[in-house]
């Protein structure tokens, strides 16, 4: 057992959030007599869970949901995300080496191809947005539509780049969020969405918008066009919404 200074020392959670894990029934650890908390191996277990889901980008609300269920229903969750964590750092790694021919272009020279300079920009991690879907219009209709996916992977890809690329471009050029290009920019990015993944809803589609610019994620890969392009793109998405409601 780990008095809580420990578990802090050992998990590099402070003692501060320790405390607030137990206030609000996140993690609640054994207490003594004299109203000490000490944590056993089970809880230093669900501690590290906390702190992957953390990683991920689960606010505490949803971790907390996600703690109440089941050992196998959590393991099988963990798994999801752990084929997730691997693709991701697929593209991290397809994002080094793009980085590093960048470096070599510009030092040396080399020849580097427009198609290979947006190598590892990937934006079709849909399951978030296929969660989202889910939601509004039930599995069986979401599930249908993500086949629509199937081997245009790269296709995908590629088109979304070329958007985000756009929008980067257009921020540069110092053209307001709310100009035509801008507005036609999220048409696409709209149509897109619908065309190869499922039916979007204007309600959807803007949450993904904020998603591009509150998710740590998303905003640091659409960053890379440019800093600020995932804010630039989100409120552009915005008033394309608004717009047609």
């Amino acid at each position: 057992m780990y008095m809580i200074k420990k578990a802090s020392e050992i998990s590099g959670v402070s003692v501060r959030m320790l405390h607030y894990y137990d206030e609000i029934g996140l993690l609640s650890p054994q207490k003594s007599e004299n109203g000490y908390r000490y944590y056993t191996e089970a809880e230093m277990a669900c501690l590290q869970v906390i702190l992957f889901y953390k990683y991920l980008g689960f606010s505490l609300k949803q971790i907390k949901f996600l703690m109440t269920k089941d050992d196998i229903e959590i393991l099988n969750h963990l798994k999801k995300q752990l084929i997730l964590m691997k693709k991701e750092n697929e593209n991290r790694l397809t994002l080094i080496e793009t980085l590093q021919k960048t470096i070599d272009y510009e030092e040396r020279k080399i020849t580097m191809s427009t198609k290979e300079k947006f190598r590892g920009f990937v934006y079709q991690d849909h399951q978030k947005y296929k969660e989202m879907a889910i939601d509004k219009y039930g599995k069986d209709v979401v599930e249908k539509s993500m086949e629509k996916q199937k081997g245009k992977e790269q296709e995908l890809t590629e088109k979304f780049n070329q958007i985000f690329a756009l929008f980067a471009e257009n921020k540069v050029k110092g053209l307001k969020t709310t100009s035509k290009e801008n507005i036609e920019l999220s048409q696409r990015l709209h149509d897109l969405i619908c065309q190869y993944s499922f039916d979007c809803s204007f309600e959807v589609f803007s949450s993904i918008g904020y998603g591009y610019k509150e998710n740590p994620e998303f905003k640091t890969n659409i960053d890379r066009f440019g800093m600020g392009t995932a804010e630039y793109a989100c409120d552009a998405i915005q008033k394309y919404v608004n717009g047609v409601k």
